[in-house]
């Protein structure tokens, strides 16, 4: 169909509009983008002291809330706040941030500190329009390795836990005494109260001053966490030969304080409740202290006989004793 001249005309017209239209459109400045709404979320908490360690608050257990105290979410790994709350007379908080995961501050008060409170330290995550709730407990000490605790200063204040490996009145008639032991080693805990009845096999939670004694760390005015689990799986001895174990000549060795055993060893003469033990591959020395003379007995062992022997790898005037705990830790067996 043949166009009209003037369609035509019409048509150049439109065209022309267009065109202008559309440089008109591309001169105008882009528009500035939208700013975006920092996205945030709570966290919220309840601050108390936790007398029983279970991180849960139990009044009946004699846990105590903290008013007036100032919590504080830091940027992570850094000192920035980004924002604090205080706690109120019921012990809550409650505190805005922005979207991420922070560290959370207990700011020490001046009756924080002289109640010898401390706050082991969380890191809760924030989510947007969502409110995540972090128990805060306080407490005596927070539980570090026992090859750490070894490592601080002699005084220092220091909080254990693990397993009972020899249970009050093994070695002392006091009863006072036990040694604990975790994955990285062992070590004594003097002082305990003998109405604990702690046993072997008994997990526990300890706060107390590292001390020594004869070059022999120990634990020192222990303060037993209520928390006591009772009937845990005891460790298994580490199996050493009379050569390892008499090399051990180093208190921070991870053999001292541990639960050993040694195999096919001759027993010698003992004096003064020790003895020389021997599996051929060199000579080291075996304790039968305080109570274990009595239960044990040097009448024990024969010469020529080889027994199999267990006991805490104790540390004396920089020298490794292997300390029995009763007779079911001496086996007679086959010399091979």
């Amino acid at each position: 169909m043949m166009m009209t001249a003037s369609r035509r005309s019409a048509l150049r017209v439109g065209l022309a509009l267009l065109a202008s239209a559309v440089v008109t459109t591309s001169c105008i400045d882009d528009p500035q983008p939208v700013t975006a709404l920092e996205e945030r979320g709570r966290v919220a908490g309840i601050l108390f002291f936790d007398r029983d360690n279970n991180d849960t608050y139990t009044p009946t257990a004699g846990d105590s809330l903290l008013p007036g105290v100032t919590v504080r979410l830091l940027d992570r790994g850094t000192t920035t706040v980004l924002a604090s709350a205080e706690s109120g007379a019921d012990g809550r908080y409650s505190i805005e941030a922005p979207v991420g995961t922070h560290d959370l501050e207990v700011v020490r008060s001046s009756a924080i500190i002289g109640a010898n409170f401390v706050w082991c330290g969380a890191r809760p995550s924030v989510y947007r329009n969502e409110e995540t709730f972090v128990p805060t407990p306080l407490k005596f000490g927070c539980v570090i390795r026992i090859n750490i605790a070894k490592q601080q200063a002699i005084g220092a204040s220091v909080t254990i836990a693990g397993v009972v490996t020899a249970q009050p009145g093994r070695y002392r008639s006091a009863n006072d005494n036990l040694y604990l032991q975790d994955a990285t080693g062992g070590i004594q805990v003097f002082g305990v109260p003998a109405s604990l009845g702690l046993l072997e096999g008994d997990s526990i939670e300890v706060t107390g001053s590292l001390g020594a004694f004869s070059t022999q760390l120990q634990i020192t005015s222990p303060r037993i966490a209520p928390n006591i689990r009772r009937g845990a799986t005891l460790p298994e001895p580490v199996t050493l030969t009379t050569a390892q174990l008499a090399a051990t000549t180093n208190q921070l060795s991870p053999t001292v304080g541990r639960l050993a055993r040694v195999r096919a060893v001759t027993v010698g003469a003992f004096a003064s409740g020790n003895a020389d033990i021997n599996d051929g591959s060199g000579v080291a020395r075996v304790r039968l202290d305080g109570n274990a003379n009595t239960t044990i007995g040097t009448g024990r062992f024969t010469a020529g006989t080889c027994y199999d022997i267990t006991g805490i790898v104790g540390f004396f005037n920089n020298g490794t004793q292997l300390q029995p705990r009763g007779p079911f830790d001496v086996t007679e067996v086959t010399c091979s």
